[in-house]
């Protein structure tokens, strides 16, 4: 009877284990780009400034937005986290709180609940803390 219970009981880990392979797919759908490794499923967001220089957004392995952006001759910088917690595409818009200014825009993602978080570039380049809001702004 207790070697009937041990089979049972490593058959059940047997079980529980495959159901674990199975329910983190994240790991068999990683991308690489430029050094960077993201959640494929997500993509890659490129964002066209003003001078004719790019800026990439990524949802890493880690589900934190990560950032790239071409100098002036072209060249990509490395990757940098701009933190959160996405279970969404990183995606790019621009952002009218300057309607003026062709550099403002926000990166937004939606989390596991979710709901909507952004973060406003400045003029500068600057970046605002992750906020929340109610609705997304342009619908």
């Amino acid at each position: 009877m207790l070697v009937r219970k041990f089979k049972v009981a490593v058959i059940a880990a047997a079980a529980v284990a495959s159901v674990a392979v199975v329910a983190t797919p994240a790991e068999a759908s990683n991308c690489s780009r430029g050094g960077g490794v993201y959640l494929c499923e997500y993509g890659v967001t490129s964002y066209k400034l003003p001078n004719g220089t790019k800026q990439e957004f990524i949802v890493g392995t880690d589900r934190a937005v990560w950032t790239r952006w071409t100098d002036s001759d072209g060249d990509w910088s490395g990757w940098m986290s701009m933190g959160g917690r996405a279970s969404s595409t990183a995606r790019a818009y621009d952002y009218d709180y300057d309607a003026n200014d062709p550099w403002t825009f926000r990166v937004f993602y939606y989390d596991e609940r979710g709901e909507y978080w952004g973060r406003n570039r400045n003029h500068d380049g600057n970046w605002s803390p992750w906020t929340r809001y109610d609705l997304p702004l342009n619908g």
